[in-house]
C-alpha cells in the first residue's frame, strides 16, 4: 500500500487529522533568499567593474583612480594609486584620476565581504537520519529522570542527487510528491513502528514513559505531554517555537479523535517530523540586528543550525542549544569557541572526511567492482577496506595531525590493514583486518591522496584491459576537481568519429590519435598529459612499471587554464602533486569546496570575493581546522542577504 493511502489511518485515528498538520506549514512563510552580492571593485582593466560597498583602505576610504587602462568603481575599501599624471589619495567619496594610475588593492573588513543570497536547504537523506536519531536520543531532566533513549532505525528514502559530487547542494534538493510521501512514511516508523508480525520495532509512542519522563497514570496528559511535545518541537525546528505554534501542536495532540493517548502522542509527533521546519532550512534572519541595508543577522538559532549542519552533519546538539538560547552565539568568540569543540567530536571529524570523500568521488567505493578475471583479488571487502584508508588518512592529517592542505597531497605514507598493505607490496603490522596501521611508502611512487588505491580504482574503467579510458578519467580529475577547471562533454559530432582502440598498444600510443584528430586535440591537449602519468598505478591501484611490455612513461605537463599555454612538464605523480600543491589555483579550488559543502549553493560569481578572503588567510601553513574555523567566523557565515 503506498503511504500517502495510509494516512492517518492507523489504530484509531482520524482520517482528517492531516489537515491540522499542515496547518503548521501555514504559520510560517519559508521564503528563499536570492538576489546579488556585493563584490570588490577597483581593479585596472578594460572596463571591468566591480560593485561593493566603500570600506576603509590602508590609506583612508576612498575609491579607486581611474587609470589609462580602464575605470574602477567604487571597492571594499580600494585605496588610489597614484598616477603619473600626479593623482592622490582620495579622502571621502572624492574621485581621484591620474593619468596612468592603476585601481587600488581590495582590503576587505576582518571578517571578510558581506554574505550573498543562499536558498533555503532541505535536510540530506544523512541530515534527516541523524536529526530523527538525535531526537530521541537519551536526555536528561533537570531532576535527573533520563527519557528518550531510543535507537530508531534508519528511513528509506529515493536517493539524494550529487551536483559537483557533493549530497547537499539545493540545486538537487527538489521536494518531490515521492519524497513527501517517504517522510511521512518515516514519521509513522519512528512514532508506530515497522508494521510487521511481530514488530521488531514498535515506535517510540509503544512506551510514553520512558519517551516522555513522565508517567500520565500518575499526572496528568498535560503536565507529561505538553512539555515533552513543546521541547521536541523547539530541538526538531532549531528555535524557540510561537504562540501560535503552540496552540497548534497541542491542538493536535488533544483531537479527541485521535484516540488514544499512545496514538495522540504518534500523531503530534508525526506532525512535527513531517513539518517545513523540520525538513527545511528557512532562515528569516534577526530584522533587530540590520548590519547593512539588506543584511541581516542571523538569529542565535539559526546560526547554530547553519553550524551544526556543516561541521556535525546534524541538529544543534546540546551545548549549541544551551548557547544560542543564551544568545552568546551572537559574539564571534563564542562560534569560534563553539566551532572548535564540535571539531573534537568523532562525528563532526566523519562528517568533515566525508565533505573530502565526495569530492573525491570515492563515497561510493563499497559498490565498486572489478572484471573477476583480470583481478581476481578484488572484491568488495578490499573496496571497502579502501575507502578506510582513505577515511584514516583524512581523519589523522586533519585532527591527528592537525596538519595542512599540503599534508594531503604531500604525505609519503597510509594507514593499512593486511589487505591494503598487499596492494601497496608492504609489509602489514597486524594480521587483523580492522587495524590500520601507519606505513611509510616509497615517495617516489606514493604521495598524498593522488596516489591512494580508491582513487585510482575508483577513476579506472571495470574492464579487463587498461586503456586510454583510465588515463583520460584520471586526467579529467586532476581538471575538474583539483584545479576546478571546466572540461566539456564530448560532442555528437565527436563521438561519431570514434573507432574501436587499438588494444595491441600501450596507452600512450593509443593517445596518439587525439594529436592527429584536431577536434580531439582540443580538450585532449590538456587532459592526456596530466591523465598519462597516472598509468604507472593499475585498475585497482597497484604500482606497475610496465604496459604491453613497454616501460611506462610517466613525463607530463600542465599549462594555464583555459589556453593551455605556458606548460610546466612535471615527471611522475608525486612530482605533480608536489607542483599543484603550489598553485594558487589548486588551493582556490579546495576553497570551492568547501564553500560550495557549508552553504549547499554552486559558487557563482559575486561569491568570488568570500573566496578571495578565504585565499588571503588560506597559506601552505594554515591548518585545516583553522581554515573551518576561520570560515565560520566570517561574516558571510553568521549573516544573511535579504530579498527585497
Amino acid at each position: 500500500m503506498k503511504v500517502a493511502s495510509m494516512r492517518w489511518s492507523r489504530g484509531s485515528r482520524p482520517i482528517g487529522a492531516g489537515s491540522i498538520i499542515l496547518g503548521f506549514a501555514a504559520g510560517l512563510g519559508l521564503a528563499g533568499c536570492t538576489g546579488a552580492a556585493t563584490g570588490p571593485g577597483g581593479n585596472s582593466g578594460t572596463g571591468a567593474t566591480g560593485t561593493g560597498a566603500t570600506g576603509t583602505g590602508a590609506t583612508g576610504t576612498g575609491t579607486t583612480g581611474t587609470g589609462a587602462t580602464g575605470t574602477g568603481a567604487t571597492g571594499l575599501g580600494g585605496a588610489a594609486g597614484p598616477g603619473s599624471g600626479g593623482g592622490n589619495t582620495g579622502t571621502g567619496n572624492a574621485v581621484v584620476t591620474g593619468s596612468g594610475g592603476a585601481g587600488g588593492a581590495v582590503v576587505y573588513p576582518s571578517g571578510g565581504p558581506a554574505p550573498t543570497a543562499l536558498p533555503i536547504r532541505r535536510l540530506t537523506n544523512a541530515e534527516y537520519t541523524l536529526a530523527v536519531r538525535d531526537l530521541f536520543l537519551k536526555q536528561v531532566q533537570p531532576d535527573g529522570t533520563v527519557y528518550g533513549e531510543f535507537a530508531v532505525p534508519i528511513p528509506t528514502f529515493i536517493p539524494d542527487q550529487k551536483v559537483f559530487g557533493f549530497l547537499n547542494l539545493s540545486s538537487s534538493q527538489t521536494a518531490s510528491q515521492v519524497l513527501m510521501e517517504q517522510y511521512e512514511g518515516a514519521a509513522q516508523l519512528v512514532t508506530l513502528g515497522d508494521g510487521q508480525t511481530p514488530q521488531v520495532w514498535t515506535g517510540v509512542a509503544a512506551n510514553p514513559t520512558l519517551l516522555t519522563g513522565c508517567d500520565v497514570t500518575k499526572k496528568s496528559e498535560l503536565l507529561c505531554a505538553q512539555p515533552y511535545l513543546y521541547d521536541l518541537a523547539k530541538r526538531a525546528y532549531r528555535r524557540v517555537l510561537t504562540a501560535t505554534e503552540k496552540t497548534s501542536l497541542w491542538a493536535l495532540f488533544m483531537n479527541p479523535a485521535g484516540g488514544t493517548y499512545n496514538n495522540r502522542l504518534a500523531l503530534a509527533i508525526e506532525g512535527i517530523l513531517i513539518s517545513p521546519n523540520f525538513i527545511f532550512r528557512p532562515e528569516i534572519g534577526d530584522a533587530t540586528k540590520v548590519v547593512t541595508p539588506g543584511v541581516l543577522s542571523l538569529t542565535p538559532w539559526e546560526l547554530a543550525t547553519r553550524l551544526s549542519f556543516f561541521i556535525n552533519g546534524s541538529m544543534p546538539d546540546t551545548a549549541l542549544t544551551a548557547s544560542a538560547d543564551s544568545g552568546a552565539l551572537s559574539n564571534v568568540a563564542e562560534v569560534k569557541a563553539q566551532a572548535q569543540r564540535l571539531l573534537a567530536l568523532p562525528r563532526s571529524q566523519a562528517n568533515l572526511v566525508k565533505m573530502h570523500e565526495q569530492w573525491l568521488g570515492i563515497d561510493t567505493i563499497n559498490s565498486l567492482t572489478k572484471n573477476a578475471s583480470a583481478f581476481p583479488n578484488f572484491t568488495s571487502t578490499l573496496a571497502a577496506e579502501m575507502g578506510q584508508e582513505t577515511r584514516t588518512f583524512i581523519t589523522n592529517v586533519m585532527f591527528t595531525q592537525n596538519g595542512t592542505f599540503n599534508d594531503l597531497l604531500l604525505s609519503p605514507y597510509t594507514f593499512a590493514n593486511a589487505d591494503i598493505a598487499k596492494v601497496y607490496g608492504v609489509a602489514s603490522t597486524s594480521t587483523d583486518l580492522s587495524v590500520f596501521s601507519k606505513v611509510d611508502l616509497n615517495p617516489a611512487q606514493r604521495m598524498g591522496l593522488l596516489t591512494q588505491p580508491s582513487l585510482m580504482a575508483t577513476l579506472a574503467k571495470d574492464s579487463p584491459v587498461q586503456d586510454i579510458g583510465t588515463a583520460i578519467r584520471r586526467g579529467k580529475f586532476v581538471l575538474q576537481q583539483i584545479l576546478c577547471r571546466a572540461v566539456p562533454e564530448p560532442s555528437a559530432a565527436i563521438t561519431s568519429t570514434f573507432k574501436p582502440l587499438d588494444l595491441t598498444v600501450n596507452t600512450r600510443a593509443q593517445a596518439k590519435t587525439h594529436e592527429t584528430t584536431p577536434t580531439c586535440a582540443v580538450c585532449h591537449t590538456a587532459i592526456d598529459p596530466l591523465g598519462l602519468p597516472f598509468e604507472k598505478y593499475d585498475m585497482v591501484g597497484q604500482w606497475r612499471e610496465m604496459d604491453k611490455g613497454v616501460a611506462i612513461d610517466v613525463s607530463g605537463q600542465i599549462g594555464d587554464a583555459g589556453t593551455n599555454a605556458n606548460p610546466i612538464a612535471f615527471n611522475g605523480i608525486p612530482a605533480l602533486a608536489a607542483l599543484v600543491a603550489k598553485m594558487p589555483e589548486t588551493r582556490a579550488c579546495y576553497l570551492q569546496q568547501w564553500f560550495q559543502f557549508s552553504t549547499g549553493k554552486l559558487l557563482a560569481p559575486p561569491d568570488q570575493s568570500y573566496l578571495d578572503w578565504l585565499a588571503t588567510n588560506f597559506t601552505s601553513t594554515q591548518k585545516l581546522v583553522d581554515l573551518v574555523v576561520n570560515l565560520v567566523a566570517s561574516d558571510s557565515f553568521r549573516q544573511l542577504k535579504v530579498v527585497q
